[in-house]
């Protein structure tokens, strides 16, 4: 029976082996001799190669394993022992395991010549199965001889000997690489870990996860090059592998928007369902994932199944045989281990793809915010708009992690009452209805856990828009000591904040008490049920019945979370596509025409416009506008005449009813109220822009900024608080009026901007401007 295994798996090898050897025969002719000529001029800059001891002990292995087949092949054929019925089987064997290993000291050979980073892979799969069958082999011959009271034979010491070197064969084609280096003719190799190299910023390291292989992916391999750096000193942020193409933000986003256009083509309908976006997006993952969990929960179920079938084997072992012990020994330990590996996975692919939904959210909404429509930024403020970033997005990743739990529960629940039917029969009813009892709790804990969650969020809402409001007017608040009053009213908001809060930490305290004490209530129920049955509970069948109302624990005590987490992403999911509904700013509302084309700069045709749309009454209506290439058009009016509008109508932010819009052009536009951004004042001048010192200097004194830079303790450098808080009114002002000029727009758009500018400061900025 060894013979003939080892002669299948010897012969497929040798055919393998064949074939590679055909494939590599005819690329070798069909190559161009470009590529010969490639192959030489690299060739010609390697000057040597060093060996490492992992491919010198890989050719010692191989000649010893060569050396020894050789030597037994030699007794057979001059008459030895043969430990088989059939000769030509042996004899067939010996000539196989000769060829092979003289092919794999060839391979070996010819390593260095190719350049290869690892061994092939068909080299390292014979070593895997070459080790297999020699632990075999010695296990059999061991036992056989052992239970026979024989001597070994020259045979059974030729297999031991060749254990040894394939045990070493096999640890290496875990590993793979072939650790050679190739020096360079100048006598240099590659460049140190550590060192510092003169790498682009746009240098990006591969991604680990990406490249690696199955193997690695199973075992999670793919991360010991990162251990190997990070256990000999702190892991520098170049030194972090990048992420793989399909977990990152811009993969994910464009991913995202095509499953929500898809929805929205499918549907007909303008604003999609993010519902049916989301399980587009993650379907393909999450039944991996869905798989890899069932295959776990199933499994974990073995021992439990088992644990009967063991005591009953120790308490009568002497009427089993010892082969009914081994495979129980190799069913727990199997079970345990794709148990294992498979909770790993589908824990791994949970988080993963929650980072994935997080991402693509994120970055859906940082977009939406971008184009919000006046109206609907007025009902969302920044304060709103983190919320959802940070807890609503959070929520629903939570909740992306326990949709495995809802198909694993009715399995596990199954399985476990299954295996209590087979272990004390109708008591596994008295467990079910236990069970039944227990979970039964969670629908009314559901509900008041979803309808404070939707109060937490809408208190956590009014607070964080109180606190967003007071920060943005903070001098206005202290000029006018109305400092504590605000403080009151953030507090006030605090404590209702804090009532929902503890409610719902007291709903979860009784939810956690109720579900703890759970398996012991079932237990309790259980063993009583059986007492007055009469069933009689031996030691494998409490052991048993204690191991699954154990594995039972678990869905019990996730069923309360599960419920919490799915109330909580259902009202964080509303929130959110509640915002993405919002109506945005009109994309198409403003047409840019090529300069070539038009001698007007900006021109608006009968335009009609509002800040509502469904207000009966337009903004501005019968606006009529021509402005050519190189005008100054200034417009007057009293407080509230629409001055403002009309800019935001060529800005595209008002909603155009009726007309056209054209510009032709760039522009650049200073709003009435000053906009700083947090950072040295040369960032917010060049606002992204290369620095050019002609250009910038000539802008800093048309702006009248020379002087204010003389009084900054570090000149343009100086930073700036949040929002400017820290400078006048003036000084913003003319920032970011420069921010305007350093653009150098075809079209300046400025509303009112000596609004905070003093007399003399206007006239120098008027002047210069009229210069232009």
């Amino acid at each position: 029976m060894r013979e003939r295994i080892s002669i299948v798996v010897q012969l497929t090898f040798l055919v393998l082996l064949l074939l590679q050897f055909l494939r590599k025969l005819v690329s070798l002719i069909c190559r161009h001799r470009t590529d010969q000529v490639r192959d030489q001029s690299v060739e010609k800059y390697m000057a040597g190669v060093k060996f490492n001891i992992s491919y010198r002990i890989t050719m010692v292995c191989s000649t010893l394993l060569f050396a020894t087949h050789l030597i037994m092949l030699l007794i057979m054929l001059n008459g030895g022992e043969i430990l088989c019925d059939s000769k030509v089987r042996a004899l067939s064997s010996e000539v196989m395991q000769v060829v092979l290993w003289a092919s794999t000291l060839l391979t070996i050979y010819k390593i260095p010549s190719n350049k290869y980073a690892k061994f092939p892979w068909i080299l390292r799969a014979w070593w895997f199965c070459s080790f297999s069958l020699y632990i075999i082999c010695t296990a059999l011959d061991a036992y056989s001889r052992v239970a026979n009271h024989s001597q070994f034979k020259v045979r059974d010491y030729a297999d031991f000997i060749c254990l040894l070197p394939s045990t070493l064969l096999f640890g290496i084609s875990i590993r793979g690489k072939t650790g050679l280096v190739y020096a360079l003719s100048n006598d240099t190799t590659e460049p140190l870990i550590n060192g510092k190299t003169d790498r682009p910023l746009e240098y990006k390291r591969e991604s680990l996860y990406g490249k690696a292989t199955l193997f690695q992916l199973v075992t999670f391999s793919w991360l010991n090059p990162l251990f190997a750096v990070g256990i000999k000193k702190p892991i520098d942020q170049n030194e972090i592998p990048d992420v793989d193409i399909k977990d990152s933000a811009e993969f994910l986003s464009h991913d995202f928007d095509e499953r929500l256009k898809h929805v929205k083509q499918k549907d007909g309908s303008i604003n999609p369902s993010i519902y049916k976006a989301i399980f587009l997006f993650i379907r393909k993952k999450a039944a991996i994932n869905a798989l890899l969990a069932v295959i776990s929960a199933v499994s974990s179920y073995v021992g439990p199944y088992l644990i009967d079938d063991f005591v009953n084997f120790l308490n009568v072992k002497n009427k089993q045989s010892l082969k009914t012990g081994y495979l129980l020994a190799l069913a727990f330990l199997g079970g345990k281990m794709v148990e294992t590996i498979t909770q790993k996975h589908w824990v791994f692919g949970a988080r993963q793809l929650g980072l994935r939904v997080r991402a693509a959210l994120i970055s859906k909404i940082y977009r939406k915010g971008l184009r919000l429509s006046c109206q609907s930024r007025q009902s969302h403020t920044s304060g709103e708009i983190i919320n959802y970033m940070s807890v609503d997005i959070q929520r629903i990743t939570d909740l992306i992690w326990y949709l495995n739990i809802i198909w694993m529960l009715p399995i596990q629940i199954s399985l476990a009452i299954y295996i209590l039917h087979t272990t004390i029969g109708l008591g596994s009813l008295a467990a079910l209805a236990a069970t039944f009892i227990v979970m039964s709790c969670n629908i009314p804990i559901t509900r008041f856990q979803k309808r404070y969650q939707s109060k937490i969020m809408t208190a956590k809402d009014d607070r964080m828009k109180a606190t967003s409001e007071v920060l943005r007017n903070m001098k206005t608040l202290k000029l006018q000591a109305w400092d504590s009053k605000y403080l009151n009213k953030i507090e006030s908001l605090r404590k209702i904040e804090c009532d929902w809060l503890w409610k719902s930490l007291r709903l979860s305290a009784t939810s956690g008490f109720i579900f703890w004490g759970g398996p012991t209530f079932i237990s309790v129920v259980t063993f009583a049920a059986c007492m007055l049955m009469g069933i009689q509970l031996t030691a494998g069948r409490v052991l048993s019945a204690l191991a699954t109302f154990r594995m039972l624990q678990d869905p019990i005590f996730s069923l309360p979370d599960l419920l919490s987490n799915i109330a909580q992403g259902k009202v964080s999911a509303d929130r959110i596509a509640s915002y993405l509904q919002k109506d945005e700013i009109q994309q198409d509302s403003v047409e840019y025409v090529s300069k070539d084309k038009t001698d007007f700069g900006v021109e608006i045709d009968n335009g009609r416009f509002s800040w509502n749309p469904e207000s009966s009454s337009p903004t501005l209506d019968g606006i009529q506008l021509k402005v050519k290439k190189g005008m100054k058009v200034a417009i007057c009016g009293t407080v509230g005449s629409g001055k403002s509008s009309l800019l935001s109508c060529m800005l595209g932010e008002m909603q155009k009813l009726a007309g056209t819009v054209k510009i032709s052009g760039t522009n650049a536009y200073v709003p009435q109220s000053p906009w700083i951004l947090t950072g040295n004042i040369r960032d917010n001048i060049l606002f992204g822009n290369q620095y050019d010192s002609h250009k910038y200097e000539k802008t800093v004194k048309a702006c009248a900024l020379l002087k204010d830079f003389e009084l900054f303790p570090c000149g343009d450098l100086t930073e700036i608080g949040e929002r400017g808080i820290n400078m006048s009114g003036g000084q913003k002002q003319r920032i970011q009026i420069a921010r305007a000029v350093y653009q150098d727009a075809d079209i300046y758009l400025l509303d009112d901007p000596f609004s905070a500018v003093d007399a003399h400061t206007g006239t120098q900025l008027f002047e210069v401007r009229s210069s232009w």
